[in-house]
């Protein structure tokens, strides 16, 4: 292999190394922690989803994976992957992946970052617990920051901090659904120096009912109406017409509440009316803000977040089949699932050629330079 890609390797596999290897340290280690790794990350760019592929995988191009891993025992059994992705701990795996993600993000100012939770069905088909992953997710570069693992839905609202907390989100803008609208969530935000848009719904009654009497009352005021900042836009997607009117004010002075939510500045409302063959639907949805900004702006943090859910979590689903891994003992799920991230941001991140994720995936099967060339920077 020429000397440019054994090099291009070089960064990924200096931080596989810190690791905290799982293994005993005075047992037979047969294999390499960083070979296997770099083994399982490349079989699952590659489309392979069980323990029994990424050895399959594994065998079938072993002659080509000496030229750039040790291998001193050959290609590892299937078993001892998948002990070994039960035992690393994700704290140690998921704090690699941040420091690997960071070149392909840079800084996230101006950038508008995604928090969202999604639930790997399979692991709870097959075992009582349940896998409940939060990511962020960065829109503007369709990359996954980090994650973190939550007993359920409900306890989303202690891990977005401790998630937030250990990212650099410094400058960008953190959108989340109503579950995050909670005012230590919000803190976390503004003492991380990043701003906010939230969604709004009754998990905050008071808060609630103040925004939605007020726009009710404030788009028919003719004195009131003219204050507030308004943008339309209409979108056509198969057979389905959606117009988007979102309202903004930043006079909030009268809201009682305002000192409790660290630096609330905006009022938002969207109204959605939706066309399908004839029949129209309209609905509400409300938003608080750290932001000082315009309608437009806000329309785009609103459609923007929805990003998460079709270009990682549905992702995930359709082309890494992750809500049928079988994996579902000790911390595999949830090394597997970042492994999934991973090998998502390498292909995404390619544009040598102009293909779907699985098209590429299938490439990445059938030709070995273009396999290692979505490890380049890596």
């Amino acid at each position: 292999m020429r000397r440019e890609k054994q090099l291009s390797l070089r960064r990924l596999r200096r931080l596989c190394r810190k690791i905290e290897d799982p293994r005993r340290s005075w047992g037979n280690k047969r294999h390499e922690l960083t070979d296997m790794l770099i083994i399982a990350l490349l079989a699952i760019i590659c489309g392979c989803e069980t323990w029994e592929e990424i050895r399959d995988y594994g065998v079938t191009k072993e002659d080509w994976l000496r030229t750039f891993l040790t291998l001193p025992h050959g290609i590892p059994c299937e078993a001892t992957f998948r002990r070994l992705m039960e035992r690393i701990k994700p704290k140690s795996l998921e704090k690699v992946y941040r420091k690997w993600v960071m070149p392909y993000v840079g800084s996230c100012l101006r950038k508008q970052i995604c928090v969202d939770g999604k639930t790997v069905c399979g692991v709870h088909r097959r075992s009582d617990e349940m896998l409940h992953m939060v990511s962020a997710w960065v829109r503007e570069d369709g990359i996954s920051l980090g994650q973190v693992r939550v007993e359920g839905k409900s306890n989303e609202i202690k891990a977005i901090p401790e998630l937030l907390e250990v990212l650099d989100i410094s400058g960008g803008t953190v959108t989340a659904d109503a579950m995050a609208c909670q005012k230590e969530i919000a803190k976390t935000i503004i003492e991380n120096e990043a701003n906010y848009v939230l969604a709004v719904k009754l998990n905050q009654p008071t808060l609630y009912e103040e925004i939605n009497e007020y726009f009710a009352w404030a788009r028919e005021d003719p004195i009131e109406k003219k204050k507030l900042d308004v943008y339309q836009a209409t979108s056509f997607d198969h057979g389905r017409t959606v117009h988007w009117k979102t309202f903004v004010t930043t006079d909030i002075v009268w809201f009682e509440g305002k000192n409790d939510w660290h630096s609330l500045r905006s009022f938002i409302l969207v109204e959605r009316t939706r066309s399908v063959k004839g029949r129209i639907s309209t609905e509400l949805a409300f938003y608080i803000s750290s932001l000082d900004t315009d309608a437009k702006h806000y329309h785009q943090f609103v459609r923007g977040h929805w990003s998460i859910e079709n270009q990682l979590h549905w992702m995930l689903d359709v082309a890494f089949h992750e809500d049928a891994c079988a994996a579902h003992s000790g911390n595999a799920p949830q090394n597997l699932s970042l492994l999934r991230k991973m090998a998502l941001t390498c292909i995404r991140k390619d544009t040598s050629i102009k293909a779907s994720v699985s098209r590429k995936q299938k490439i990445a099967g059938w030709d070995n330079d273009f396999a290692l060339r979505l490890l380049q920077d890596a």
